[in-house]
């Protein structure tokens, strides 16, 4: 008997999910997370499985984690002294960047200053032409005068980035091989391992990036893989990147930038499993934590994919799952602005002091607050009696900083600050579906964190959408959803070619050197070739356009018919995003990407039998909805059964999560054990 362990950490809470690989069993527990260093929540958790379910560390076969520390790094900017070395003649890039503007009618609006400093940005002498031609050797002497810099100036972590490195990489190679000559304490990153792709802003903005985490995601790596050795735990610690795929720990030590949408990439991951168990094909999920929402969308049981994101205004160039992620959690402090309107979020009071009501020091009131005053949450405890609740200590900070400057009943801005709340997530859901051509209407919203559920059903009517799905663990969904992903490792080599002129010999070229780059990869990492599965992708564009649109290409050998499918391809794909095609105008081929997967074995969840037991509510008590106080019985999760029928209003309570099903709502507990909220 074997077990496979998630772990997800969140602002708030760490989440940890157990599936017991014989009988599909899943066991869930939650733990305070502990932002000063989040590798003590993860042991914690551990030690919780250990100790209260009997698990022995050596049954663990396989433990992935989903970590915040590259995306807490990078937001808080607090990362490593950072060099940047590059071709002579392009140290301010970082500065320069593009000229759009982050707002575009904000006047006042200010690009984030670089990671790097200008006077940590070093030029040096050498060339290399777009055709990957030398056309200026590299100057070995004046990386040495480089490297004395460094020391003197002590720096931590390095990033090389030469302008057409992404083309032919030889003296982006000997910088590293110098560099790990004389001065080994230092980190080096180089472009053309992390990504080998044009556009140099782009391109310099990732590289050094990752440079910048680099250190701290290298400390917090190994030294939880030094304490999980000591717990005997079995498996290899596994880390959750942005793309929804899993690496090896030594991978994520290496590009640490790809780990900056770990845990969010988990939640996706979770929806998609959703998908299968439910049979629905376009779903948004919505995961509510304690700090953040996490909006994603599936078409056709699968995420939408981006290499044009931002972090905290930053571009990272790295495929990642197409998230929209905004600062409304459970945590969200509701304040009043200096025009007197009510605000919430996106500041938050995470694990630490927390809400008022966690009695952790918390001095500022929370949408956690504003449900447990409405009873929309357990007054008296939560987490299955581990954590006693102060409902009073919530009213009195509710009432003493929102309440009276309103005039308000300690309710009634309670409930305005779910409505404040709930309209900002209407905002983020609608940034992955009407700002993208996508009608809510025609999904299914997949709600879950710890907070997610609660407040799903109110999220879905103001959309207009007609049912929501909870899945049976809500509150662990992201840690359960990374036990679904497979090894996944993207590539990518850029030329551009018209496909009037392309020479299908040179792209199955491309393709043929990233497949046996990744199959070298994968093997190294244990998969043996039936367990491999390798898809080409290629960006095209309309010749003069400044982006590119992903398209699948032929799986097979490439001819001249198949350039042509693709460019097909691409013409309905313009044609269903923009609303119009230009068939006349040439075509381009850019980039050419290879997702390489290693197969890793899937959840073996059961199905269960249907019951036609009626629900048993475990009690009742005054919730708020609109019209005031109801009277609403009080169900326990565990308790029910396949089949069973719920009318609302009621509340259903485990140990992870609260959902709340409003007045004239139906809920349905299917042979998954999901709850399908439908109105």
């Amino acid at each position: 008997m074997g077990y496979k362990v998630g772990i997800d950490t969140g602002g708030t809470f760490t989440d940890i999910s157990v599936i017991n690989e014989d009988t599909g069993q899943v066991l869930v527990t939650k733990v305070p997370s502990t932002p000063d260093n989040p590798a003590s929540a993860v042991i914690n958790g551990i030690n919780s499985i250990i100790e209260n379910m009997g698990i022995k560390g050596n049954k663990i076969n396989f433990l992935i984690h989903g970590t915040t520390v590259a995306t807490n790094t990078l937001l808080e900017l607090k990362g490593a002294k950072t060099a940047l070395i590059t071709t002579k003649g392009f140290k301010d890039v970082l500065q320069i960047g593009r000229q759009t503007r982050p707002h575009l009618y904000d006047f006042w609006a200010r690009k984030p200053e670089p990671v790097i400093p200008r006077r940590l940005r070093f030029e040096i002498p050498e060339r290399i032409l777009h055709t990957g031609e030398i056309y200026k050797n590299l100057d070995i002497e004046a990386v040495d005068r480089i490297v004395e810099k460094l020391k003197a100036e002590e720096v931590d972590s390095v990033a090389v980035c030469l302008l057409h490195s992404y083309i032919n990489p030889e003296h982006e190679k000997k910088i590293k091989k110098i560099l790990a000559e004389k001065c080994p304490e230092i980190f080096v990153t180089i472009s053309s391992e992390v990504l080998a792709e044009f556009r140099e802003y782009e391109r310099t903005s990732t590289v050094a990036i990752n440079a910048y985490v680099m250190p701290k995601v290298n400390n917090y790596v190994s030294y939880l893989d030094e304490k999980l050795k000591e717990m005997d735990i079995k498996s290899d610690l596994y880390i959750m990147q942005s793309n929804g795929g899993v690496i090896t720990s030594k991978t994520a030590q290496d590009a640490s930038a790809r780990t900056v949408l770990s845990g969010p990439a988990g939640g996706a991951m979770a929806g998609r499993f959703v998908c299968w168990q439910t049979g629905r094909d376009n779903i948004i999920t919505a995961d509510m934590g304690g700090t953040s929402l996490d909006v994603c969308l599936l078409e056709n049981k699968t995420p939408h994919y981006t290499t044009e994101a931002q972090i905290g205004g930053y571009p990272i160039k790295l495929p990642m799952i197409d998230i929209n992620t905004i600062g409304s959690g459970g945590g969200s402090i509701a304040w009043i602005d200096s025009g007197g309107a009510l605000r919430v979020g996106p500041y938050s009071a995470g694990a630490v002091p927390g809400p008022v009501c966690y009695q952790k020091g918390g001095t500022e009131p929370t949408v956690t607050d504003a449900n447990v005053v409405l009873g929309r949450i357990n007054p008296g405890y939560i987490l299955g009696g581990n954590m006693e609740m102060d409902l009073e200590g919530a009213r009195r900070v509710i009432d003493e900083k929102i309440a009276r400057t309103f005039g308000l009943s300690v309710e009634e801005a309670a409930a305005g600050i779910l409505r404040v709340v709930g309209a900002n997530m209407v905002r983020g859901i609608r940034v992955v579906s009407v700002e993208k051509g996508y009608d809510p209407r025609e999904f299914s919203l997949v709600a879950f964190g710890g907070a997610g559920p609660v407040h799903a059903t109110y999220l879905a009517r103001e959309l207009g959408m007609k049912e929501v799905i909870i899945p049976k663990n809500p509150g662990i969904s992201s840690a359960e959803g990374m036990l679904t992903a497979d090894v996944k490792h993207d590539y990518v080599r850029t030329q551009v070619t018209s496909t009037i002129n392309s020479r299908p010999g040179d792209i199955e070229e491309k393709y043929d050197e990233m497949e046996k780059e990744a199959k070298e990869q994968l093997y190294t990492e244990g998969f043996g070739e039936g367990e491999i599965e390798l898809l080409r992708y290629v960006d095209m564009r309309y010749k003069g356009q400044a982006f590119e649109l992903g398209i699948e290409a032929s799986q097979g050998l490439i001819d001249e018919n198949e350039v042509k499918k693709m460019e097909e391809k691409f013409h309905k794909r313009h044609l269903s995003l923009y609303g119009y095609e230009r068939r006349e105008e040439e075509v381009e081929m850019v980039n050419y990407r290879l997702t390489a997967f290693g197969k890793l074995p899937g959840l073996n969840l059961v199905s269960e039998e249907v019951s036609a037991e009626s629900a048993k509510p475990i009690g009742e008590r005054d919730v708020y909805f609109d019209d005031g106080f109801v009277k609403t019985p009080i169900y326990d999760r565990d308790d029910l059964k396949p089949g069973q029928s719920l009318a609302g209003p009621c509340v259903i309570e485990q140990l992870d999560s609260t959902t709340l099903v409003w007045p004239g709502e139906k809920a349905y507990v299917d042979a998954y054990r999901n709850i399908t909220i439908q109105f």
